[in-house]
């Protein structure tokens, strides 16, 4: 299976489908991994792009691409977006994309998942990962079990040490979120979706 996770700045993946992004690994799916800006918004560009670059050497992902799109101002660059993402699915064929929520509240993450959307119209799963901003908005309707995985997801978000002040990177609240999903679902963690597009291959 070939995966591709798309994410606007440092640290989302991670946050929404880090267990997720674990499991594909661990199963020997194929992960092609985009993250669009530094970030240079949220902290300094340099180290968060080194933190970056920590994280995917330490998930031995080779086929990752890291872009400059301005943060916060993804909106100017919809269609460039898009057309980057074009290419990249074009060249790759992923069975399935994972990206921000289009109800999110962030402008980034709303614009990356409709340059997706756009960019993937044929792709036959596309995923929306959850992210602070999406306050009550996001109702995920697809889980995925990461109860294997919750620690090292922890362990991978504690490498973005520029963004450890923030309280949606705190442990308690990682563990909190993904315990819920887990509750519902009746294991003991999860990390929720919603479907912007699911066929069954």
């Amino acid at each position: 299976m070939i995966v591709m996770f798309i994410g606007a700045h440092p640290d989302d993946i991670e946050l929404g489908a880090g267990g997720t992004l674990l499991k594909h690994l661990r199963n020997g799916d194929k992960v092609i991994y985009i993250i669009l800006s530094r970030g240079e918004k949220g902290g300094d560009s340099k180290e968060r792009e080194k933190e970056l670059l920590e994280v995917i050497n330490y998930l031995g992902i080779s086929d990752y691409f890291l872009f400059n799109f301005p943060d916060t101002r993804f909106y100017e660059k919809l269609i460039e977006i898009k057309d980057v993402l074009e290419d990249l699915i074009n060249k790759f064929k992923p069975n399935r994309i994972y990206t921000h929520s289009l109800s999110d509240s962030h402008q980034d993450h709303r614009t990356t998942a409709e340059a997706v959307k756009i960019a993937g119209r044929k792709v036959k799963q596309i995923l929306s990962f959850w992210a602070p901003l999406t306050y009550n908005n996001f109702h995920p309707s697809y889980f995925v079990d990461i109860s294997e995985f919750i620690e090292e997801k922890i362990k991978i978000l504690e490498i973005f040490r520029s963004q450890n002040h923030k309280d949606f990177l705190k442990k308690e609240t990682i563990l909190g979120i993904n315990k819920y999903h887990g509750f519902i679902n009746g294991v003991n963690y999860a990390e929720g979706f919603e479907i912007i597009r699911f066929i069954e291959e």
